[in-house]
């Protein structure tokens, strides 16, 4: 019977790795995105030299790539600073772009920038005040308590940033922000007359323009997963690693999850 297993558990083994020998491996790395005691260039290439990426995938779009050797992008980058070092000893790797298209342009001209920072620091006001309804009262303070938890974690490690335990934190904290806090700017009528003129010259209000930043954090994530999906089925059978903000990686593994159509894994190096 021993004897029986064992050659039942090789079979199986066989199996699994036919069936994941051609699937890409994908591993998301959340990063902080300046150099500090949590991560520095240095820490992120060694993490990139014990995973032997073929491909990186950058958060950065395909006008941002051009610039990618610079000093001036990689001066302030743990990302860029890192792939050049490792790019250096492996010059075959591949450093790819997955982020959205112009994104900072495109929220600069639909009037999400700055709508976003105004609209938190009139609510911010309010709140001080005692002008905001209890309901609305209510939502901010859960804003400001989701913030605190997620600050708690600032002076944490790079492998804790990546931990599930963060994840959930960060995961809340993002869900408030972009799902509740709007309730507070829809409901409140200054929201609707405090006006931001965009560069076409409209003027478009804090409440709308809010909203429409809020709508981009779905969009800029989707649309970054169905990148990475793409460079996936591309570069089938690679190990590709994305460097991505913290704050990103929780919604990219539900997404990569949820479009997974088989031929890529996903593969979580802080165990």
């Amino acid at each position: 019977m021993k004897n029986l297993f064992l050659s039942l558990l090789v079979v199986v083994s066989g199996i699994y790795q036919a069936q994941n020998s051609g699937k890409t491996q994908i591993y998301i790395l959340g990063t902080v995105h300046e150099p500090s005691t949590i991560l520095n260039p240095q820490m992120l290439f060694e993490i990139l030299n014990t995973i032997q990426p073929d491909v990186i995938l950058q958060e950065l779009d395909s006008e941002q790539m051009k610039d990618f050797q610079k000093e001036s992008m990689s001066k302030n980058s743990n990302e860029v600073s890192a792939a050049l070092l490792y790019s250096k000893k492996y010059p075959k790797t591949l450093n790819l772009p997955f982020e959205f298209e112009g994104r900072n342009q495109y929220r600069k001209d639909n009037g999400m920038v700055p709508t976003d920072n105004l609209t938190i620091k009139l609510m911010d006001s309010l709140y001080k005040k005692n002008a905001l309804s209890p309901v609305n009262t209510i939502i901010y303070e859960k804003y400001q308590q989701a913030n605190t938890a997620l600050k708690d974690f600032a002076q944490s490690d790079i492998k804790t940033l990546n931990s599930l335990t963060f994840e959930s934190v960060n995961r809340y904290r993002q869900f408030v922000q972009h799902h509740e806090i709007p309730k507070v700017s829809n409901s409140e009528e200054i929201f609707a007359y405090k006006f931001v003129v965009k560069p076409n010259g409209e003027k478009i209000s804090y409440r709308d323009g809010y909203q429409l930043w809020c709508n981009f954090w779905d969009l800029r994530n989707n649309t970054m997963s169905l990148n990475i999906i793409k460079k996936a089925n591309e570069y089938k059978g690679k190990k590709i690693v994305i460097l991505t903000g913290v704050q990103h990686k929780y919604y990219l593994k539900e997404l990569l999850e949820k479009y997974n159509d088989g031929n890529y894994t996903v593969v979580e190096y802080f165990k």
